[in-house]
């Protein structure tokens, strides 16, 4: 099944199978568009004659102009969208079959040029050039409707897929540069919160190093990790560092204590980075800092984290294992 997917990919790519795909659907048309007058004139020389050259060569000599459309002269335009190029090449096309028909109509003029049939002993009347050149330029523009609306659809399905994916790889980009700019503020104000510490003497040597030791191993985390590279990390990693963050802020804010609880499985399930983190520093910003202590729980469930931050809920979704 794997191996014969490109097969048939590369036979569709292939320009005879194309031309001779397309060329039997075009004159299956056609001959049952002439099917009623086939019928009707099979048993008239004459009659079968003037069918075969008007409806099916000409029908034929139509098919040329259409496959010269889609497939040679109308891709590169259409795709860079330059529209003036389509109308010219377009018009110059079927201007040139315009004249292979009158051509042809010198070589069969009594079943293509003939206008009106004479008494006896008069001439036939024919179509001049310019009244023929003008009918085939009709009949010619149709076509070149049909072959652009045709390759505006192959576009389509061509180029589809990949805007598809460039719309993702966009969304990816934006949300990647969203978190990057979460993760700075988040990374500023962990920075902020030890400069306390450090400016008191008789915390720097206790606690100051302590809160040195945890806020180095959140930045190893934030800026270096490649786990944070993907959408969403493991729940245990993310756990631990979450822990990590509370134990700092209470380190360098003793007047927002905060009680951290754990319920349910921790060590399964994937998480968007750092989300706990930010969530959790923006609800803290809105609490007064009067010494009473903030619980801060954390509930997993099967699917989805509930976060609470003293009356205030929150719920992230949980994602299965990366594979």
């Amino acid at each position: 099944m794997y191996y014969l997917q490109p097969s048939v990919q590369l036979m569709r790519n292939n320009k005879p199978y194309r031309y001779f795909t397309h060329l039997m659907v075009w004159m299956a048309l056609v001959l049952l568009y002439a099917y009623p007058s086939l019928k009707l004139n099979f048993h008239s020389a004459v009659g079968l004659k003037r069918v075969l050259v008007q409806d099916v060569l000409y029908g034929f000599i139509n098919f040329q102009l259409f496959f010269l459309l889609v497939f040679v002269w109308l891709p590169a335009p259409v795709q860079q969208r330059q529209y003036r190029r389509v109308i010219v090449r377009s018009i110059l096309a079927v201007a040139g079959f315009a004249l292979i028909k009158y051509a042809i109509g010198c070589i069969f003029p009594d079943q293509v040029l003939l206008r009106m049939y004479s008494m006896m002993g008069k001439p036939h009347l024919y179509f001049s050039f310019p009244n023929y050149f003008l009918m085939a330029t009709k009949t010619g523009l149709g076509v070149a409707l049909l072959a652009y609306s045709y390759r505006l659809l192959l576009q389509r399905q061509q180029t589809g897929p990949q805007d598809r994916l460039l719309a993702s790889a966009a969304e990816a980009a934006r949300a990647r540069y969203i978190r990057m700019q979460e993760n700075s503020r988040l990374l500023l104000q962990n920075l902020q919160q030890l400069t306390p510490i450090l400016e008191d003497e008789r915390k720097r040597d206790q606690e100051g190093v302590k809160a040195i030791l945890l806020l180095s191993d959140l930045l190893r985390y934030m800026l270096y990790d490649k786990a944070l590279e993907k959408e969403t990390v493991g729940l245990p990693k993310e756990m631990l560092n979450f822990e990590r963050y509370v134990e700092l802020r209470n380190l360098c804010h003793h007047e927002q204590p905060l009680e951290l609880s754990v319920t349910g499985d921790t060590q399964q399930g994937t998480l968007a980075a750092l989300l706990l983190q930010q969530t959790t520093e923006t609800a803290l910003q809105q609490l007064p800092a009067n010494g009473t202590p903030v619980a801060i729980r954390v509930q997993v469930r099967q699917d989805m984290i509930t976060l609470s931050v003293q009356e205030q809920h929150y719920q992230f979704k949980l994602y299965p294992d990366h594979v």
